[in-house]
């Protein structure tokens, strides 16, 4: 029997092949042959067994029937085919429709045979229905349409083809025609396999069709039966499903009433043993919940709202608790099947709902519903991926999150973060893959990972945008914040995709969305490991703007985008810095701070590749927008200064923020400058990097010096030492001893900070100007109180540094203590003065301008300042060139006021600055003799200051060498008394200067004070001849050069043998042999002087220096050995001998010996004169 039947089949099979040869090259149009086929072919369309030649049946009746169609136009009688040929059975035009529509779905798929039944349908609707022939002349060529050079969309294809059944059941309006053709469907519902696409498309007809029929008994008897007996459907859940869905699109009441009924039925233990003993498969209370979720899903929008609640949600939720108890107790079934099914249902009437929502509906079972989904999400494994639960149940919770009432910020917040919690972590896709044993399975795992993620960011971006608030939107972005900059790759990659999804251009932000702060978490990541990241963060970033409604180069920027897939670096870096260069100036000027705070943040915490993308962008970003930043500059730098610490211990990161000030400086100097010099002195190491940075940078170093002198100019208008003038100063200090150049600022950049200088003479640093730093200290630790003077000494001494580098200055003959001398009070001036000698006078427009700065100091209100310019223009009277081009004979007017001064200081460099005239301006003395002469006289009576009468003595010299004793005469006498005064005096400068003058003043006594100044040479002698033993050797010279030029006036020349023994450069003779020598000649010339030297010499016995006291013992030595024996008996012996002998227990041994020869010598001579009595 089996051998037989095998061989039927082959027998049939072989004739099909054999038939279906011959219709395809069969010519229908043969003489006679249309006669023959038609209308018998038409019996060859329906039967299931013929459907593989339909395409070429479909052929033919299309030829024969434009054949007969041609006919009718060329003669007035045609042979018109006709449907009536006997006794062949045709199929009925509900046959015809119901087999023409389920074949025009494969017209989606691009098969020849779905076009050919559409194609006749086109041809057929009077066959079908004479109403059908208007209707369909104008919908099928419509239909059509989405067919012409390509295949439709199944789903489109599907919904044309169930509107065309719909609209033609309406123009037939026939019950009974209706009805035929639901049972036509339901007939031909085993010629298809249960998978095929008119399978599924049929159980949609037939539900379709069962809609739009009027009898509403035939209607509820048909479903009560594919309820009872759903195994005739093929896949009973699937075409139940189908049918009641589709049906309830106009009988809803109807089918709910059945499904009602049903479930009912199914209560009775005695009907269920019933359909088990009968060998039928039952509906489980899965496939009816599946079955409710289709009914709402299709249920029309008016009616459903009222029904939803009670005939529909409730009814589900009850048959989900019974799945799930178990002897009366309620457990979670983890059925994926019923999990699955309930989820779909949930799906389905969480849209139906949304889309029939009316304002004030609100759906009761939200939070129920939204508790159920989550239950199943926590309940999924979080290290595997082998169920759809999560995608299915992430896509009901996008759609009930839809609807009403509004769930609190909280409870959207709880919901969103369980998912993401739910989702992320995951393996990565490799690793879940890996789980599968098969291909198909790790496919399977892959389409299950995208599809959830897929789900996941369809979540986010409705629950983010439904919110109507700003605030609650950035809260729920928030929520992604730690995934986007996670540690793991796989993790990022997610977050990114996600965000990417969220921000696409279909979306309306609310009103104030801000962006900044998104696109500045985003950006960066545009240079991620991952080309995923990469593209996802560009696309995130640039869908900021779409939403807010910013129009961007969007074509361009999606082009950059794709070659974000690069792996080369460079290439990552570049496309990034387009990218932000492109969109920075489209970013609100009000969000630029959120965006640096985001992109300070990534600095501080991404990898190395994203680390500087940050910096890229945010350097893009203050280029463009700047200039912009006025009103939040403030709070910009706050927060710079805030990373500061952090940022340092980055090196790439620190730089990118220094950068981002030297930017922001750029546009708004002074602000930043004027912030800045707020940090604490002394300026920590962050500070003093960040000025220095300023400084070094192209966009910030042309102004900031500029900025730091106008600022420091303000502070000083007073002429008051504040704490911001140092600050300035010690910018100014980092900024220079960067090497950034002064020559363009030097003038007044050095008088400014002389100024300072000046002004902060003696000044105390406030102690709330000092840094909290410095108030911790260790035990037993002394706090370094800041010296003002120091600091500002410090920069000056920077900036001439760098002005020696440009030529501007020269080396100072002081070498580096001259700002020793200048930071202290005592030696301020003479510092000021070293100073002024170091100016490179050649460079004469520099220093003309820096007089031209520094002459209001002569007139300051402050005397430390007036101190220091008069002290610095008295150097600059010797240069003959700042005479010519200068202000110096309006500085010479100021100079003689101030020689008048009651402050010492003051005179003594006005003083000084007179007597430089005459290197400097020899003309002007002779002008001026008078007024110089009477200003620098009187500084010969301070005797309370011998700077000032050294100074005076000095300035002597210099104007007497210019001046003839005519010029001199009225004040010569005082001028040669004053000097005598100092000859003693206890400063070696004074001695020697007051002895040097005298001898000038002896080339201009002139015949009228010859006589007074020999007697005033032979009071002088003593000092001149003991002095040649001064400690100090430039005295002795000075006093043997001033004996040889007075030694004429008293006509003494008999001498200069004796002072030729005191040649410079020669060994000094001894003191006793020298003196004896020189009594021996003037005894011989002049015993008067002798004597007047004797009585003189009484006075050096007490003398402070050693040597002048033991030059004074000899020299009485040599006097008592030399007078005549009258003057020796006019000697006051008693006294001479006591003072000797007193002599003879000092200190010094040379004393004790020149007092004991001396002794001697007077005994002797005493004797002697005794003797000759």
């Amino acid at each position: 029997m089996k051998t037989n039947s095998h061989e039927d089949e082959k027998g049939e099979k072989s004739v099909q092949e054999k038939s279906l040869e011959v219709l395809k090259t069969l010519d229908p149009l043969v003489i006679g042959m249309p006669q023959v086929l038609w209308p018998r072919i038409l019996t060859f369309v329906v039967p299931a067994e013929y459907t593989g030649t339909l395409a070429h049946l479909f052929n033919i009746i299309r030829i024969l029937i434009m054949a007969e169609e041609r006919k009718k136009l060329n003669a007035k009688e045609s042979t018109a085919l006709v449907l009536s040929t006997g006794a062949v059975k045709l199929p009925s035009p509900q046959q015809l429709l119901a087999r023409l529509l389920v074949i025009s779905m494969l017209a989606s798929l691009g098969k020849l045979v779905g076009a050919g039944a559409i194609g006749l349908l086109k041809i057929f609707p009077d066959i079908i229905h004479p109403k059908l022939v208007d209707l369909w002349k104008t919908r099928l060529p419509e239909l059509l349409q989405p067919l012409e050079g390509k295949n439709a969309s199944i789903a489109l294809w599907e919904t044309m083809l169930l509107q065309l059944l719909k609209e033609s059941l309406w123009k037939i309006d026939d019950m009974a025609w209706t009805m035929q053709l639901s049972r036509d469907f339901n007939h031909q519902m085993a010629g298809y396999s249960n998978t095929s696409t008119e399978k599924k498309f049929l159980w949609k007809a037939l539900g379709t069709t069962l809609a739009y029929c009027q009898d509403t008994n035939f209607v509820s008897s048909q479903l009560r039966e594919f309820l009872i007996s759903p195994s005739q459907l093929g896949d009973q859940r699937q075409g139940i499903t189908s049918i009641l869905g589709y049906c309830a699109e106009n009988q809803l009441d109807i089918v709910l009433k059945v499904l009602k009924a049903f479930q009912d039925r199914e209560k009775f233990f005695v009907n269920r043993c019933k359909g088990l003993f009968s060998g039928k498969k039952n509906l489980s209370k899965t496939d009816v919940m599946v079955i409710y979720g289709a009914v709402a899903l299709h249920a029309p929008k008016k009616q459903l709202l009222t029904r939803v609640d009670q005939d529909i949600v409730s009814q589900v939720l009850f048959l989900y608790t019974q799945c799930c108890q178990i002897l009366g107790m309620s457990l979670m079934n983890k059925d994926m099947d019923l999990q699955m099914s309930f989820t779909r249902s949930i799906t389905e009437i969480g849209i139906a709902v949304h889309d029939a929502q009316e304002r004030g509906f609100q759906f009761s079972y939200k939070e129920m519903l939204l508790g159920y989904m989550l239950d199943f999400i926590r309940d999924e494994p979080l290290d595997s991926l082998a169920t759809p639960i999560r995608w299915k149940a992430l896509i009901a919770i996008r759609y009930l999150s839809k609807l009403k009432p509004q769930l609190s910020l909280k409870d959207n917040l709880n919901i969103l973060e369980e998912n993401i919690r739910r989702l992320l972590p995951l393996p990565p896709l490799e690793k879940l893959k890996n789980e599968g044993q098969t291909d198909k399975d790790k496919e399977h795992i892959k389409f299950l990972y995208e599809r959830s993620m897929d789900a996941l960011g369809k979540l986010l971006k409705t629950m983010i945008w439904d919110n109507v608030t700003e605030e609650e939107c950035q809260e729920m972005f928030n929520l992604l914040r730690m995934w986007l900059v996670s540690q793991r790759e796989w993790e990022r990659e997610r977050a990114f995709q996600i965000m990417a999804t969220v921000l696409t251009n279909d979306v309306q932000a609310p009103e104030n969305f801000k962006i900044g702060s998104l696109l500045g978490l985003l950006a960066p990541h545009s240079c991620d490991t991952l080309p995923t990241i990469r593209q996802a963060a560009a696309s995130s970033a640039i869908g900021l703007f779409c939403i807010k409604g910013i129009n961007l180069e969007i074509e361009r920027l999606q082009g950059m985008q794709e070659g974000l897939e690069s792996d080369d670096l460079q290439v990552q870096t570049k496309i990034s810095t387009k990218i932000a260069k492109i969109v920075s100036k489209f970013i609100p000027s009000e969000e630029i701070l959120t965006f640096l705070e985001e992109a300070l943040d990534g600095l501080e915490s991404l990898n190395p590749t994203c680390t500087t993308a940050c910096g890229i962008w945010m350097i893009a970003v203050l280029k463009e927008q700047g200039a912009t930043l006025e009103d939040q500059l403030l709070e910009i730098l706050n927060t710079i200064y805030h990373h500061m610490p952090v940022l340092r211990q980055k090196e790439e990161s620190f730089h990118f923020m220094l950068e981002a000030i030297s930017q922001i400086t750029s546009f708004h100097t002074d602000a930043v400058v004027a912030n800045i010099l707020q940090k604490p002195l002394p300026f920590d190491r962050d500070t003093k990097t960040l000025w220095k940075s300023l400084a070094e940078n192209p966009a910030s170093s042309g102004k900031l010096l500029r900025a730091l002198i106008d600022k420091l100019e303000n502070e000083l208008e007073d002429e008051m030492i504040t704490m911001e003038s140092i600050s300035v100063a010690c910018a100014m200090h980092e900024v220079v001893s960067t090497g950034t150049p002064v020559s363009g600022l030097y003038p007044e950049l050095f008088t400014l900070l002389l100024k300072l200088v000046s002004c902060a003479l003696g000044q105390n640093m406030p102690t709330t100007a000092l840094s909290w730093r410095r108030q911790v200290m260790k035990q037993g630790e002394m706090q370094q109180v800041a010296d003002p003077c120091r600091l500002s000494t410090i920069t000056l001494k920077c900036v001439q540094a760098q002005a020696m580098k440009e030529g501007l200055a020269k080396e100072s003959d002081e070498g580096d203590n001259l700002w020793s001398l200048l930071s202290s009070s005592g030696t301020h001036h003479l510092g000021v003065c070293a100073l002024a000698r170091s100016m490179a006078v050649w460079q004469h427009g520099i220093i003309l301008d820096i007089m031209d700065h520094l002459f209001l100091s002569l007139t300051s209100s402050s005397e430390n300042y007036r101190i220091t310019g008069t002290a610095f223009f008295s150097e600059l009277m010797k240069e003959p060139i700042l005479w010519k081009h200068g202000n110096l004979r309006d500085v010479l007017i100021l100079m003689d006021q101030s020689a008048w001064d009651s402050n010492s200081t003051l005179r003594q460099m006005a003083i000084r600055g007179l007597g430089n005239t005459a290197f400097g301006a020899p003309h002007k003395v002779k002008k001026h003799k008078q007024i110089m002469l009477e200003s620098i006289i009187r500084g010969l009576y301070h005797l309370a200051r011998t700077e000032v009468v050294c100074e005076s003595l000095k300035a002597l010299r210099k104007i007497l060498e210019l001046l003839t004793d005519r010029d001199v005469s009225f004040y010569f006498k005082e001028i040669v008394l004053q000097t005598r005064t100092f000859f003693e005096d206890e400063q070696d400068d004074v001695r020697l200067t007051a002895i040097c003058l005298f001898e000038n003043l002896a080339s201009l006594t002139g015949r009228r004070w010859k006589l007074f100044f020999a007697e005033e040479t032979k009071k002088s002698m003593i000092s001149f001849l003991l002095h040649l033993w001064d400690p100090n050797p430039n005295i002795g010279a000075a006093c043997r050069d001033v004996l040889i030029v007075c030694i004429p006036f008293l006509g003494l020349q008999e001498l200069y043998g004796v002072l030729d023994y005191l040649v410079e450069g020669q060994d000094l003779p001894r003191a006793r042999d020298f003196y004896r020598q020189f009594c021996v000649k003037l005894a011989k010339r002049n015993q008067e002087i002798l004597w007047i030297l004797h009585t003189h010499s009484f006075t050096f016995f007490n003398s402070t220096w050693e040597m002048i006291r033991s030059a004074a013992v000899k020299l009485t030595d040599a006097i008592v050995l030399n007078l005549t024996s009258q003057y020796v008996e006019s000697l006051d012996k008693e006294q001479l001998t006591t003072r000797l002998q007193a002599l003879r227990e000092d200190p010094c041994v040379s004393v004790q010996r020149a007092a004991e020869v001396a002794l001697q010598t007077l005994l002797r001579r005493c004797k002697e004169i005794s003797s000759s009595l």
